[in-house]
């Protein structure tokens, strides 16, 4: 039996969700107070019969019989959470008894579909693939209730997003196998052809008007700003102190606002397509983004120091749930898990950045001009876990930011960073995540 509970608000000071730097994702004012023990809602005697009234109401909706559900809110001092949770045992012990196997509970927190598993772990479900199973979000107390630790940026970003569409356009020069190859030892696959000559014209004509006009910088209303440390330095230690001189904001690529020009909307939707012939292909839990980036380098000498885009965080707990970790060290490299005897977890759940470059030939080229103007990517390949300066990197590659061109690599692996650019440079940049 699948249960659906509305749950009640416990009162604390917020803002209202709004759309916020890299996650965009309607993030609440006081993350740091999210975590909640959901208990008893009453505010006085009329108030309270009301409740009771309504939790009644609600459990008897669900199938319960009013007898039985009246029975539980009485044990349960009229708190509904507390009542379906003994409803839930109740049930769950008389199907075992039965010789059935237990089913999960569903959930609804806060507007978040969860599920609780056989090890009592409050498990986020993903509406864009499925309800797919996703990460831990709190667990079920020793008496029964729920403890919810609440979403961060990063749960936001995984939550809102979307199984890849390949829908969005026919045939492309792609080679998913190539894709692997480069991945798997710690490269970037660099994708020439992405884009056509009159396409990057397209879109570089429509984000030089933008820049023109001023609508491309911090505090523009039409994209949703990204903060000088990348948006997450809070989350994030390992850039505090970190230089980036690009202005960069999000479009929602998805259909809302704020939307991108069309030609550069085009570019994102070919991303994801790309990765939709990745996830077919190996079956790959990805799912996209929401959000969509765009940078500008102001050809002033603007650069990005070395970082990743998912950095492993010592301090942080993993949140793949017991049943789904890695039993050995050859099925956790399989599926790309950690087997936890390190000890700390992905700052988040991005697995493959994929970037596209929208600048004019003329000016990044592999010629006396294009090397003058700088601006390249400088990729540390193979970097150890880590290193944040790339002493340990088996390769250094440097990649012109060429329109056209396309480059995907794993956001946890790989070590990067922008040189200094001399002349405007655009590149847009889509993030494709994973449950665990």
């Amino acid at each position: 039996m699948a249960f659906h509970l509305a749950i009640c608000h416990v009162a604390r000071t917020c803002s209202l969700r709004k759309p916020r730097g890299t996650r965009g994702e309607d993030v609440l004012a006081n993350d740091a107070a999210t975590t909640k023990n959901y208990g008893h809602c009453g505010n006085g005697p009329s108030e309270a019969m009301e409740a009771a009234r309504s939790a009644l109401e609600e459990l008897t909706s669900m199938g319960f019989e009013a007898c039985e559900a009246t029975e539980a809110l009485e044990t349960c001092q009229d708190d509904l959470v507390e009542a379906l949770a003994f409803l839930s045992q109740r049930h769950k012990k008389r199907r075992v008894e039965g010789g059935q196997k237990p089913a999960l509970e569903t959930l609804e927190v806060e507007g978040i579909k969860c599920s609780v598993t056989a090890e009592g772990e409050l498990v986020m479900l993903l509406p864009g693939d499925e309800l797919r199973g996703g990460p831990v979000i709190g667990h079920r107390k020793a008496d029964g209730s729920l403890l919810f630790e609440g979403m961060d940026d990063w749960l936001w970003e995984l939550y809102e997003g979307h199984r890849p569409r390949e829908e969005l356009e026919g045939d492309l020069h792609f080679d998913p196998a190539a894709v692997r190859a480069a991945l798997e030892e710690g490269a970037p696959y660099v994708w020439d052809g992405f884009a056509s000559a009159a396409e990057i014209q397209q879109a570089h004509a429509a984000l030089e008007e933008m820049f023109q006009r001023g609508q491309l910088s911090r505090g523009s209303g039409l994209w949703v700003d990204e903060c000088n440390e990348g948006g997450h330095a809070r989350n994030r230690k390992a850039l505090e102190g970190q230089q980036r001189d690009d202005a960069c904001g999000f479009w929602d690529v998805q259909g809302g606002a704020p939307a991108p020009p069309a030609p550069v909307l085009k570019l994102f939707h070919r991303l994801e397509v790309a990765a939709a012939r990745l996830r077919s292909s190996f079956g790959w839990p990805l799912l996209c983004s929401r959000l969509g980036m765009a940078a500008v380098y102001d050809g002033q000498g603007a650069c990005y120091e070395q970082h990743r885009d998912n950095e492993w965080q010592r301090h942080l707990r993993s949140r793949t749930p017991q049943g789904l970790l890695p039993k050995t060290a050859a099925e956790a490299q399989q599926r790309r898990l950690e087997l936890g005897e390190s000890g700390g977890a992905p700052m988040n759940f991005r697995e493959l950045t994929m970037l596209a470059y929208v600048n004019m030939p003329e000016d990044f080229g592999d010629h006396a001009v294009g090397r003058a103007n700088g601006g390249r990517l400088r990729c540390y390949v193979a970097t150890k876990r880590g290193d944040l300066r790339g002493d340990t990197a088996q390769q250094l590659q440097d990649l012109e930011p060429l329109g056209g061109r396309a480059v995907i690599f794993r956001s946890k692996d790989l070590l990067h960073e922008v040189l200094p650019s001399f002349c405007r440079r655009y590149c847009l940049t889509f993030w494709v995540c994973t449950p665990h």
